[in-house]
């Protein structure tokens, strides 16, 4: 194994040494390895645990989806639903208590399928931002367990008129994946417009245990970003994204028979938003922004088992406003004012179709969750304190939210109708069961967060943050209810929120040439929400009351989450860096010290990268994980394992006006079979899903 890993190393070395001097003498950026504050001032002025991955790291590597390039991150996890369908998990926490945004605008609160990461444009990033652990205090229910924010690429206004573009293609033997994508920008000292687009095709995945049936997909999108100074603290910004998928296969383990054909037939994801920034309004008030939006993500998914076919259906539309205020009294005392309101509508069918000849079949029409509506109203503020400037800092942030949960009453079904010879007729009188009565909650909910931040040194820093978080359960955790194979899976209206308490300790050396982060954090939630197979009760057309088995979505008394998480950055010398993490999370049920679902192993990333007289770098890395035996009921250990990737990367080569940068790269370099057992609850039974072995190739022109 190392013969062959070394071979590969210099084999790339060779290659780059024999194009270096095609090569402009532009250096390639050493990476920045110093603390970096990003999701503008809602943060500045909080001490929470981060991750930026930037726009370097996201052209660099072989990316299907975002989740691809995130689980190389400290403390995260990447968790799949499929090969296009993935999503991360932080230091324990699932899409479910995650928030996810575009350009600051959330897409949803929650979801039971991955998927929502897929809909993102890679090459239109120029970031991504993360949050691991309770952010609750800055975005409200939907943040307890992080935030993952996708920040799209921005023009820069330009004294005189400016074009720029590039056009992008790649390739990968994994999959036959092609890809192209371009954008034009065109920029003067009052106004900027960027245009953009992509689409991507790919054919079932090789695995390492062979061909992975319903795996292939496309997706294509298009995005517009455009901004006007009218006055030189005045400025109106507007946004907008369309990202369409379809055709997508859904490899469904034993969720689903073994004859079924599972897809999405369209994914579309919508987003508009408009903000008015006004800054340096007098010498307190440094910046006003209002901001609106809208984004939307619906699914459409064909399940087809002969005679039977399924069709759900969902749309998800959230609508939100913002406005935050700046304020700076003095270089030790500083607030951030704002509120915020936004309202989630979630609509859901299913069709389900079964024939009984070539010209007869019958119809029923489903509703797996009720027409729901859910509506947040926050106030915040976030204020810092310079005790000793340069030795202690503190920094407070507190946010109250008032939250309304609105359902219409869902049946089973909703209708029945049979066409024989294309002739229609309905099923009068027809018994419909109630799966979840009509309801409205009103509540109140707060978030605390503090913070003391203590330089030891000039080289060194503690900081110790408490935060108070929540989450009320979302629409699909109230009223899911999904029939695959086994028992069903189903929500519960009576969820209680669920409340916590996160304590992170933060220890960061910094030197010329090093850097070492370590944090250590504890987690102790009430009312914890996760499946139980337990009784479900719901009322038939009769009137008679019905308990059937099913998996049911619980409040846990008390559950505990520690961890642990280390990284370094280290420059050996001129051309040579290397980097390294490793993230431990553990995570019970206190009241019965069962472990709880979902949970990533003790795992890593190793990367060793080099660069060529400024001209090509490339590096070497390997992503671990070790075996993970503390599994909740039900759930398959995941076995260690180590994958070697190789990725190449240039500079700019020089071609007069314009540029050509090649990007190139070997995943899964041994061709390792190895399993992840953070799958949806439709893939719980879909073993050795990982791509095996893969050859990409990224060409990037550019003016």
């Amino acid at each position: 194994m190392r013969k062959i890993t070394l071979s590969i190393f210099f084999i790339s070395i060779s290659f780059a040494q024999i194009f270096a001097s095609l090569l402009l003498t532009d250096t390639i950026k050493s990476k920045e390895i110093s603390e970096i504050t990003v999701f503008g001032g809602f943060s500045k002025m909080l001490s929470l645990p981060m991750v930026v991955v930037d726009a370097a790291s996201l052209q660099s590597a072989f990316i299907c989806t975002p989740a691809d390039i995130l689980q190389r991150e400290t403390g995260i996890s990447l968790y799949r639903d499929g090969i296009w369908a993935t999503s991360v998990n932080l230091r324990g926490f699932s899409e479910q208590r995650l928030l996810l945004m575009v350009d600051g605008d959330r897409i949803q609160t929650a979801t039971d399928i991955a998927g929502t990461l897929s809909t993102i444009d890679v090459n239109s990033l120029n970031k991504i931002e993360v949050i691991k652990g309770a952010s609750s205090v800055l975005y409200g229910t939907g943040a307890m367990g992080g935030v993952v924010n996708f920040v799209s690429d921005r023009p820069a206004y330009s004294h005189l008129f400016q074009t720029k573009g590039k056009i992008g293609t790649e390739f990968n033997t994994v999959n036959n994946l092609r890809a192209n994508n371009a954008s034009i920008q065109f920029t003067t000292n009052q106004w900027y417009l960027l245009l953009n687009g992509s689409y991507r095709t790919a054919q079932n995945t090789q695995t390492p245990k062979g061909i992975l049936l319903k795996s292939q997909f496309q997706d294509a999108s298009w995005g517009l970003k455009a901004g006007i100074l009218y006055a030189p603290n005045e400025e109106f910004l507007v946004n907008y994204q369309h990202v369409g998928a379809w055709d997508v296969g859904l490899p469904g383990g034993n969720s689903f028979p073994v004859t079924a054909s599972v897809r999405y037939k369209t994914v579309e994801r919508n987003q508009l938003s408009g903000e008015y920034i006004i800054s340096n309004i007098n010498p307190h008030l440094r910046e006003v922004r209002l901001k609106a939006y809208t984004q939307n993500l619906s699914r459409d998914v064909e399940i087809v088992n002969h005679p039977v076919t399924k069709l759900p259906r969902s749309l998800n539309r959230t609508y939100g406003v913002k406005i935050t205020t700046d304020w700076f009294f003095s270089e030790n005392h500083t607030l951030f004012l704002g509120a915020e309101g936004w309202e989630r509508k979630a609509e859901t069918s299913r069709l389900k179709l079964k024939t009984t000849s070539d010209s007869t079949y019958t119809v029923w029409g489903e509703q797996p969750t009720p027409y729901a509506q859910m509506m947040d109203v926050g106030a915040f503020a976030h204020y810092s304190w310079k005790i000793v400037p340069g030795k202690w800092t503190l920094n407070t942030g507190v946010r109250l939210d008032y939250i309304r949960m609105t359902n219409d009453t869902a049946y089973n079904p909703v209708f029945q109708y049979t066409v024989d010879k294309g002739v229609k007729t309905y099923v009068k009188d027809l018994a419909r069961n109630v799966l979840f009565a009509s309801d409205s909650q009103h509540q109140l909910s707060y978030s605390i967060h503090i913070d003391l931040v203590y330089m030891l040194t000039t080289q060194q820093q503690l900081a110790f943050s408490v935060s108070n978080s929540y989450r009320v359960p979302s629409i699909e955790e109230r009223f899911k209810y999904i029939e695959l194979i086994g028992p069903k899976h189903v929500g519960n209206p009576n969820l209680k929120p669920e409340r916590g308490t996160f304590s992170n300790l933060k220890y960061t050396f910094s030197a010329n040439k090093f850097q070492l982060k370590a944090d250590i954090f504890a987690n102790y939630l009430t009312d914890l929400i996760t499946e139980i197979y337990s009784t479900y009760k719901y009322t038939k057309a009769d009137g008679t009351i019905i308990f059937e088995p099913a998996y049911v979505n619980t409040n846990v008394n008390k559950a505990l989450f520690i961890g642990a998480e280390l990284e370094a950055d280290w420059s050996i010398a001129q051309r040579f860096l290397l980097l390294a993490n490793a993230s431990y999370t553990r995570a019970q049920d206190v009241d019965s010290t069962t472990f709880l679902p979902q949970i990533p192993p003790l795992h890593g990333f190793f990367s060793l990268n080099y660069m060529f007289n400024n001209h090509f770098e490339t590096s070497l890395s390997a992503l671990w994980a070790a075996r993970q035996a503390e599994i909740a009921t039900n759930e398959m250990p995941t076995d260690g394992h180590i994958i070697f990737d190789i990725d190449i990367h240039s500079s700019k080569i020089n071609l007069n006006s314009s540029y050509l940068q090649l990007y190139s790269g070997v995943n899964n370099i041994l061709d390792t079979s190895y399993y992840n057992h953070l799958t949806s609850v439709r893939n719980g039974g879909l073993r050795y899903l990982e791509p095996g072995r893969n050859i990409y190739l990224k060409v990037k022109w550019g003016w």
